[in-house]
Protein backbone atom coordinates (compact mmCIF):
# COMPACT_ATOMS: atom_id res chain seq x y z
CA UNK A 1 0.00 0.00 0.00
CA UNK A 2 1.37 3.48 -0.63
CA UNK A 3 0.19 6.39 1.28
CA UNK A 4 0.42 10.04 1.12
CA UNK A 5 0.16 11.70 4.75
CA UNK A 6 -0.15 15.62 4.65
CA UNK A 7 2.18 17.33 6.77
CA UNK A 8 1.28 21.18 6.36
CA UNK A 9 -0.98 22.07 9.37
CA UNK A 10 2.35 21.58 11.63
CA UNK A 11 2.44 25.30 12.76
CA UNK A 12 6.38 25.59 13.99
CA UNK A 13 5.64 22.48 16.09
CA UNK A 14 3.42 24.58 18.50
CA UNK A 15 0.21 22.66 18.53
CA UNK A 16 -1.41 19.65 19.74
CA UNK A 17 -2.19 18.59 15.99
CA UNK A 18 1.88 18.97 15.28
CA UNK A 19 2.63 16.88 18.41
CA UNK A 20 -0.39 14.04 17.01
CA UNK A 21 0.95 14.18 13.62
CA UNK A 22 5.04 14.21 14.49
CA UNK A 23 4.37 11.28 17.14
CA UNK A 24 2.19 8.94 14.79
CA UNK A 25 4.30 9.00 11.76
CA UNK A 26 7.65 8.50 14.09
CA UNK A 27 5.25 5.21 15.58
CA UNK A 28 4.28 4.27 12.16
CA UNK A 29 7.80 4.08 10.71
CA UNK A 30 8.35 1.59 14.25
CA UNK A 31 5.43 -0.78 13.35
CA UNK A 32 4.96 -0.39 9.07
CA UNK A 33 8.20 -1.92 7.55
CA UNK A 34 5.78 -2.70 4.81
CA UNK A 35 4.22 -0.01 3.15
CA UNK A 36 5.36 2.74 1.72
CA UNK A 37 4.77 6.79 2.97
CA UNK A 38 5.38 10.07 1.69
CA UNK A 39 5.34 12.76 3.68
CA UNK A 40 4.30 15.87 1.74
CA UNK A 41 5.62 18.78 3.83
CA UNK A 42 6.73 22.70 3.95
CA UNK A 43 10.82 22.99 3.09
CA UNK A 44 11.41 24.84 6.29
CA UNK A 45 9.24 22.32 9.08
CA UNK A 46 10.70 19.06 7.03
CA UNK A 47 12.97 19.01 10.28
CA UNK A 48 9.58 18.08 12.62
CA UNK A 49 8.69 14.87 11.00
CA UNK A 50 11.02 11.67 11.71
CA UNK A 51 13.67 11.14 9.36
CA UNK A 52 13.44 9.58 6.05
CA UNK A 53 13.80 6.26 5.66
CA UNK A 54 13.96 2.80 3.22
CA UNK A 55 9.76 3.17 3.61
CA UNK A 56 9.12 6.61 4.77
CA UNK A 57 9.93 9.89 2.15
CA UNK A 58 9.65 13.54 2.33
CA UNK A 59 8.53 15.03 -0.30
CA UNK A 60 8.82 18.90 0.38
CA UNK A 61 7.12 21.89 -0.90
CA UNK A 62 7.86 25.65 -0.93
CA UNK A 63 6.87 27.25 2.33
CA UNK A 64 4.19 29.54 0.74
CA UNK A 65 1.52 26.52 0.77
CA UNK A 66 2.25 26.64 5.03
CA UNK A 67 -0.27 29.82 4.84
CA UNK A 68 -3.84 28.81 5.57
CA UNK A 69 -5.56 29.53 2.60
CA UNK A 70 -2.88 28.94 0.08
CA UNK A 71 -2.97 25.26 1.94
CA UNK A 72 -6.58 24.66 1.60
CA UNK A 73 -6.33 25.79 -2.25
CA UNK A 74 -3.52 23.84 -2.55
CA UNK A 75 -5.30 20.58 -1.24
CA UNK A 76 -8.01 21.44 -3.51
CA UNK A 77 -5.93 22.14 -6.82
CA UNK A 78 -2.90 20.09 -6.49
CA UNK A 79 -3.37 17.52 -4.38
CA UNK A 80 -5.82 15.44 -6.59
CA UNK A 81 -3.61 15.46 -9.31
CA UNK A 82 -0.54 14.41 -7.27
CA UNK A 83 -1.76 11.84 -5.81
CA UNK A 84 -3.06 9.81 -9.52
CA UNK A 85 0.50 11.12 -10.56
CA UNK A 86 2.10 9.36 -7.61
CA UNK A 87 -0.16 6.46 -7.73
CA UNK A 88 -1.46 6.99 -4.19
CA UNK A 89 -3.90 4.11 -2.10
CA UNK A 90 -4.47 6.18 0.40
CA UNK A 91 -3.88 9.61 1.38
CA UNK A 92 -4.48 10.68 5.11
CA UNK A 93 -5.38 14.40 5.58
CA UNK A 94 -4.87 14.69 9.71
CA UNK A 95 -7.33 18.22 9.74
CA UNK A 96 -10.32 18.36 8.37
CA UNK A 97 -9.84 21.78 7.10
CA UNK A 98 -7.63 20.93 3.97
CA UNK A 99 -10.21 17.88 2.94
CA UNK A 100 -10.31 18.13 -0.52
CA UNK A 101 -13.46 18.61 -2.76
CA UNK A 102 -12.91 15.98 -5.29
CA UNK A 103 -10.23 12.88 -4.79
CA UNK A 104 -8.14 10.78 -7.23
CA UNK A 105 -7.72 8.00 -4.52
CA UNK A 106 -9.16 6.94 -0.83
CA UNK A 107 -9.33 9.97 1.44
CA UNK A 108 -8.84 9.50 5.41
CA UNK A 109 -9.17 12.28 7.81
CA UNK A 110 -8.41 12.51 11.26
CA UNK A 111 -10.84 15.12 13.22
CA UNK A 112 -9.70 16.14 16.25
CA UNK A 113 -12.50 18.45 17.25
CA UNK A 114 -15.58 20.69 15.68
CA UNK A 115 -15.19 23.69 18.28
CA UNK A 116 -15.94 26.15 15.52
CA UNK A 117 -19.49 24.54 15.23
CA UNK A 118 -19.94 24.00 19.12
CA UNK A 119 -18.20 27.85 19.91
CA UNK A 120 -19.64 31.07 18.06
CA UNK A 121 -17.27 33.55 17.26
CA UNK A 122 -14.48 31.24 17.82
CA UNK A 123 -12.08 32.52 14.46
CA UNK A 124 -13.23 35.46 12.38
CA UNK A 125 -15.92 35.88 10.48
CA UNK A 126 -14.42 34.12 6.82
CA UNK A 127 -13.36 31.19 9.53
CA UNK A 128 -16.26 30.52 11.04
CA UNK A 129 -18.35 30.46 7.64
CA UNK A 130 -15.44 28.23 5.98
CA UNK A 131 -16.09 25.77 8.89
CA UNK A 132 -19.74 25.83 9.16
CA UNK A 133 -20.60 25.71 6.05
CA UNK A 134 -18.09 23.99 3.74
CA UNK A 135 -16.21 21.76 6.70
CA UNK A 136 -19.16 19.81 6.94
CA UNK A 137 -19.63 18.66 3.30
CA UNK A 138 -15.77 17.75 2.93
CA UNK A 139 -16.29 15.83 5.91
CA UNK A 140 -18.70 13.79 4.00
CA UNK A 141 -16.58 13.22 0.91
CA UNK A 142 -14.17 11.06 3.25
CA UNK A 143 -13.81 7.29 2.77
CA UNK A 144 -13.12 7.24 6.63
CA UNK A 145 -12.82 9.21 9.46
CA UNK A 146 -10.87 8.62 12.43
CA UNK A 147 -11.00 10.87 15.89
CA UNK A 148 -9.28 10.99 18.95
CA UNK A 149 -12.40 11.38 21.36
CA UNK A 150 -16.18 9.64 21.72
CA UNK A 151 -16.83 13.46 21.83
CA UNK A 152 -15.85 14.73 18.78
CA UNK A 153 -17.50 10.97 16.78
CA UNK A 154 -20.64 12.24 18.66
CA UNK A 155 -20.42 15.76 16.90
CA UNK A 156 -19.43 14.69 13.64
CA UNK A 157 -22.33 12.51 13.17
CA UNK A 158 -24.52 15.58 14.29
CA UNK A 159 -23.34 17.82 12.59
CA UNK A 160 -22.21 16.47 9.19
CA UNK A 161 -24.69 12.99 9.04
CA UNK A 162 -21.45 10.81 8.58
CA UNK A 163 -22.12 7.28 9.10
CA UNK A 164 -20.92 6.12 11.94
CA UNK A 165 -19.43 2.66 11.02
CA UNK A 166 -17.29 4.88 9.19
CA UNK A 167 -15.89 6.66 12.21
CA UNK A 168 -13.16 5.12 14.20
CA UNK A 169 -12.22 6.60 17.41
CA UNK A 170 -8.77 6.40 18.07
CA UNK A 171 -7.35 7.83 21.65
CA UNK A 172 -3.95 9.61 20.89
CA UNK A 173 -1.06 8.58 22.85
CA UNK A 174 1.73 10.38 24.72
CA UNK A 175 5.34 9.72 24.74
CA UNK A 176 6.42 7.98 27.94
CA UNK A 177 9.85 8.40 27.44
CA UNK A 178 9.44 11.96 27.91
CA UNK A 179 6.14 12.27 30.43
CA UNK A 180 7.03 10.20 33.73
CA UNK A 181 7.26 11.18 37.18
CA UNK A 182 10.67 13.47 38.28
CA UNK A 183 12.38 14.67 41.11
CA UNK A 184 10.38 17.74 42.25
CA UNK A 185 12.69 19.45 43.81
CA UNK A 186 15.48 19.15 40.69
CA UNK A 187 12.37 20.53 38.46
CA UNK A 188 12.19 23.10 40.27
CA UNK A 189 15.76 24.36 40.37
CA UNK A 190 15.75 23.90 36.65
CA UNK A 191 12.98 26.20 36.91
CA UNK A 192 14.26 28.66 38.79
CA UNK A 193 17.81 29.06 36.92
CA UNK A 194 16.33 28.94 33.60
CA UNK A 195 12.96 30.78 34.21
CA UNK A 196 13.53 32.55 37.06
CA UNK A 197 10.44 30.52 38.66
CA UNK A 198 10.85 30.27 42.38
CA UNK A 199 8.63 28.73 44.81
CA UNK A 200 5.50 26.24 44.68
CA UNK A 201 3.13 27.19 41.56
CA UNK A 202 0.50 25.91 39.73
CA UNK A 203 0.82 25.24 36.05
CA UNK A 204 -1.49 25.15 33.05
CA UNK A 205 0.43 24.23 29.73
CA UNK A 206 -1.40 25.59 26.36
CA UNK A 207 -0.82 28.09 23.83
CA UNK A 208 -1.69 32.12 25.12
CA UNK A 209 -5.42 31.68 22.76
CA UNK A 210 -8.50 34.01 23.63
CA UNK A 211 -10.86 33.43 24.97
CA UNK A 212 -10.64 29.87 23.89
CA UNK A 213 -8.19 28.36 25.95
CA UNK A 214 -10.08 30.15 29.06
CA UNK A 215 -7.35 31.93 30.70
CA UNK A 216 -8.58 34.78 32.06
CA UNK A 217 -11.36 32.76 34.42
CA UNK A 218 -8.54 31.03 35.28
CA UNK A 219 -6.47 34.25 36.29
CA UNK A 220 -10.02 35.34 38.45
CA UNK A 221 -10.13 32.30 40.17
CA UNK A 222 -6.13 32.38 41.02
CA UNK A 223 -7.04 36.10 42.50
CA UNK A 224 -9.87 34.43 44.64
CA UNK A 225 -7.61 31.82 45.39
CA UNK A 226 -4.92 34.24 47.00
CA UNK A 227 -7.55 36.50 48.37
CA UNK A 228 -9.16 33.47 51.02
CA UNK A 229 -5.59 31.49 51.38
CA UNK A 230 -2.11 32.60 52.54
CA UNK A 231 -0.69 30.29 49.95
CA UNK A 232 2.97 31.00 48.47
CA UNK A 233 1.96 29.91 45.07
CA UNK A 234 2.39 31.35 41.53
CA UNK A 235 0.46 30.54 38.91
CA UNK A 236 2.49 28.95 35.71
CA UNK A 237 0.50 30.13 32.23
CA UNK A 238 3.35 28.20 29.57
CA UNK A 239 2.70 28.65 25.85
CA UNK A 240 3.12 30.41 22.64
CA UNK A 241 1.31 33.67 22.36
CA UNK A 242 -1.76 32.87 19.93
CA UNK A 243 -4.95 34.74 18.95
CA UNK A 244 -5.37 36.95 21.76
CA UNK A 245 -2.56 36.89 23.70
CA UNK A 246 -2.61 40.41 23.84
CA UNK A 247 -5.79 40.02 25.82
CA UNK A 248 -5.13 37.45 28.48
CA UNK A 249 -2.07 39.77 29.05
CA UNK A 250 -3.34 42.75 29.64
CA UNK A 251 -6.10 41.37 32.07
CA UNK A 252 -2.98 39.74 33.86
CA UNK A 253 -1.03 42.89 34.30
CA UNK A 254 -3.86 44.69 35.72
CA UNK A 255 -4.25 41.61 38.16
CA UNK A 256 -4.28 42.05 41.65
CA UNK A 257 -1.68 39.02 42.15
CA UNK A 258 0.07 40.40 38.76
CA UNK A 259 3.50 39.85 40.19
CA UNK A 260 2.65 36.12 40.64
CA UNK A 261 1.37 35.50 36.77
CA UNK A 262 4.06 33.71 34.86
CA UNK A 263 4.54 33.68 31.28
CA UNK A 264 7.16 31.81 30.25
CA UNK A 265 6.31 31.82 26.66
CA UNK A 266 6.62 28.94 24.14
CA UNK A 267 8.52 25.99 26.17
CA UNK A 268 10.54 23.24 24.64
CA UNK A 269 8.90 19.74 24.59
CA UNK A 270 11.46 18.07 26.42
CA UNK A 271 10.95 20.97 29.21
CA UNK A 272 7.26 20.49 28.99
CA UNK A 273 7.38 17.66 31.43
CA UNK A 274 9.47 19.47 33.97
CA UNK A 275 7.17 22.26 34.41
CA UNK A 276 4.70 19.36 35.28
CA UNK A 277 6.76 17.64 37.66
CA UNK A 278 8.06 20.91 39.58
CA UNK A 279 4.37 22.17 40.18
CA UNK A 280 1.36 21.17 43.02
CA UNK A 281 -1.29 20.62 40.35
CA UNK A 282 -1.68 20.90 36.61
CA UNK A 283 -5.20 23.53 36.18
CA UNK A 284 -6.47 22.80 32.49
CA UNK A 285 -9.19 25.13 32.15
CA UNK A 286 -10.00 25.22 28.14
CA UNK A 287 -13.67 25.79 26.87
CA UNK A 288 -13.57 23.05 24.59
CA UNK A 289 -10.80 20.46 23.70
CA UNK A 290 -10.97 17.58 20.41
CA UNK A 291 -8.19 15.58 22.92
CA UNK A 292 -6.38 17.62 25.57
CA UNK A 293 -2.62 16.09 25.73
CA UNK A 294 -1.60 18.42 28.80
CA UNK A 295 -4.54 16.25 31.15
CA UNK A 296 -2.73 12.69 30.02
CA UNK A 297 1.24 14.22 30.09
CA UNK A 298 0.71 15.44 33.76
CA UNK A 299 -0.60 12.39 35.30
CA UNK A 300 1.97 10.73 33.22
CA UNK A 301 4.26 12.61 35.31
CA UNK A 302 2.70 11.85 38.62
CA UNK A 303 0.60 15.19 39.61
CA UNK A 304 -2.68 16.13 40.64
CA UNK A 305 -4.54 17.48 37.64
CA UNK A 306 -8.01 19.08 37.66
CA UNK A 307 -9.84 20.51 34.19
CA UNK A 308 -12.52 21.53 32.81
CA UNK A 309 -16.22 19.54 32.93
CA UNK A 310 -16.94 20.11 29.01
CA UNK A 311 -16.33 18.54 25.64
CA UNK A 312 -13.86 15.75 25.55
CA UNK A 313 -11.98 16.54 28.72
CA UNK A 314 -14.79 14.49 30.87
CA UNK A 315 -14.11 11.83 29.27
CA UNK A 316 -10.27 11.87 29.49
CA UNK A 317 -10.72 12.61 33.19
CA UNK A 318 -12.52 9.82 33.75
CA UNK A 319 -12.64 10.08 37.48
CA UNK A 320 -8.53 10.47 37.90
CA UNK A 321 -9.14 14.19 38.02
CA UNK A 322 -11.67 16.54 39.38
CA UNK A 323 -13.51 18.88 36.81
CA UNK A 324 -15.33 22.16 37.23
CA UNK A 325 -17.47 24.13 35.02
CA UNK A 326 -14.65 26.58 33.22
CA UNK A 327 -17.51 29.73 32.59
CA UNK A 328 -17.51 29.45 36.79
CA UNK A 329 -14.09 31.00 38.41
CA UNK A 330 -15.79 30.12 41.78
CA UNK A 331 -15.94 26.57 41.00
CA UNK A 332 -12.50 26.73 39.36
CA UNK A 333 -11.47 28.46 42.41
CA UNK A 334 -13.10 25.68 44.79
CA UNK A 335 -11.15 22.57 42.13
CA UNK A 336 -7.90 23.86 43.17
CA UNK A 337 -8.81 24.00 46.76
CA UNK A 338 -10.14 21.12 46.78
CA UNK A 339 -6.90 19.30 45.13
CA UNK A 340 -4.61 21.29 47.04
CA UNK A 341 -6.27 20.50 50.76
CA UNK A 342 -7.32 16.75 49.69
CA UNK A 343 -4.99 14.91 47.33
CA UNK A 344 -4.21 12.09 48.30
CA UNK A 345 -0.76 11.48 46.69
CA UNK A 346 -0.02 7.29 47.08
CA UNK A 347 -2.98 6.29 46.06
CA UNK A 348 -4.12 8.80 43.20
CA UNK A 349 -0.83 8.88 41.71
CA UNK A 350 -0.69 5.42 41.25
CA UNK A 351 -4.10 5.14 39.72
CA UNK A 352 -3.05 8.43 37.26
CA UNK A 353 0.16 6.45 36.35
CA UNK A 354 -1.47 3.32 35.92
CA UNK A 355 -4.45 5.09 33.65
CA UNK A 356 -2.16 7.23 31.91
CA UNK A 357 0.42 4.06 30.40
CA UNK A 358 -3.04 3.03 28.68
CA UNK A 359 -1.97 6.27 25.88
CA UNK A 360 0.34 4.82 23.92
CA UNK A 361 1.55 5.90 20.26
CA UNK A 362 2.67 2.65 19.12
CA UNK A 363 -0.88 1.28 20.02
CA UNK A 364 -2.42 4.25 18.11
CA UNK A 365 -0.25 3.85 15.30
CA UNK A 366 -1.86 0.19 14.85
CA UNK A 367 -5.24 1.27 14.60
CA UNK A 368 -4.52 4.34 12.38
CA UNK A 369 -3.09 1.07 10.29
CA UNK A 370 -6.14 -0.79 10.55
CA UNK A 371 -8.45 2.11 9.29
CA UNK A 372 -6.09 2.68 6.23
CA UNK A 373 -6.33 -1.62 5.05
CA UNK A 374 -10.13 -0.91 6.18
CA UNK A 375 -10.56 1.66 3.75
CA UNK A 376 -9.17 0.03 0.41
CA UNK A 377 -11.42 -3.18 1.68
Amino acid sequence: MKIGFSSFVLQGGKSGVAVYIANLLKSLQDVDKVNSYDLLVAESEAGLLPDPTNNFHHKTFRDIIKQPVANILWHNTVLPGYTERNNYDVVHIPSYRRIPARKKCKVVATVHDLAALNIDGKYDRARMFYNRKIVPSLIRECDYIMTVSNYTKNDIIKFTDYPEDKIKVIYSGIDHNIFYPRNKSASQNFLKTKYDIDGPYFVYVSRIEHPAKNHINLIKAFELFKKKNNAPHKLVLAGADWHGADVVKEYANNSSVSDEIIFPGFVPFDEVPIFYSGSDLMVFPSLFEGFGFPIIEAMACGIPVICSNTSSMAELAYGYANTFNPNNFNDICTGIQSAISEFDNELQIACALDYASTFDWSKTAKQVMDVYKACLN
